[in-house]
């Protein structure tokens, strides 16, 4: 009766058939994967956010888990040290992130992104970079870098404008020790004139687990019907051997 099965046509559609059921199971692990991975990321903002505040030392010592914390810096703006991050928006407005160093010490300072500011004004931002002292409350947040794609910033020199709000880099070209992470301001006294603070992470958990149902429903509904395909093949095949 499944005979016709063996033919070479529907041995190719068995394993193009396989293929797209394993691809559909792949899919929804993944899928699955990065919903947990946001679920946690989430957990980790929210929970973090509400935790015991952080001072300056915590962000030179060792800074696991201190990611989304809020910390309390004191010390004088070193606005020569300014720089702005490229292809940054704001409510779909285009612009970037005007970042410099805070010095808390003679020899320590903590980079901080003060704001996002409309592209027309990017320009002009580092001249207008805020003076003086400070004391602030802000977000820790982990220094940026590179992946397998993306823009390369020169790796030498001294940069005014970057691809990505990277420490590392800042640090090659200011005279005070850098803390390894970077700082997103949430308040300051004197306030920054001129800069949106940055808005906060998103907790939401995006649509990765309806990807995941969808990938998934797409494997039973092929993981059912090609049986049934096969299934009428071979009852119209018999069905025609009779008839003969």
């Amino acid at each position: 009766m499944y005979g016709f099965a063996r033919e070479p046509k529907w041995m190719a559609a068995h394993l193009l058939a396989f293929l797209l059921l394993a691809t559909f199971v792949l899919a929804g692990v993944w899928q699955f994967g990065r919903h947990r991975e946001r679920t946690q990321r989430n957990d980790a903002v929210l929970s973090r956010a509400v935790g015991p505040m952080l001072d300056e030392e915590h962000l030179f010592g060792p800074y696991d888990d201190i990611e989304f914390r809020v910390t309390e810096l004191q010390g004088v703006w070193s606005s020569g040290d300014a720089v702005v991050v490229r292809n940054r928006s704001h409510q779909t407005a285009p612009g970037c992130h005007l970042a410099l160093p805070l010095a808390t010490s003679e020899l320590k300072a903590v980079l901080v992104v003060v704001g996002w500011v409309h592209e027309v004004e990017c320009q002009t931002a580092i001249e207008d970079a805020p003076r003086g002292s400070v004391s602030l409350t802000g977000r820790v947040r982990l220094s940026q870098t590179r992946g397998s794609v993306g823009a390369r910033d020169r790796p030498t020199g001294v940069l005014r404008t970057l691809a990505r709000t990277d420490v590392a880099r800042v640090d090659q070209q200011v005279g005070l020790a850098l803390a390894p992470v970077y700082v997103e301001l949430m308040e300051s006294s004197p306030s920054v004139e001129g800069a949106v603070p940055v808005d906060p992470p998103l907790t939401d958990v995006g649509p990765h687990l309806g990807y995941s149902v969808q990938w998934f429903l797409f494997f039973a509904v092929g993981a059912v019907g090609y049986p049934l395909v096969l299934k009428r093949y071979a009852q119209r095949g018999e069905a025609e051997r009779l008839e003969d």
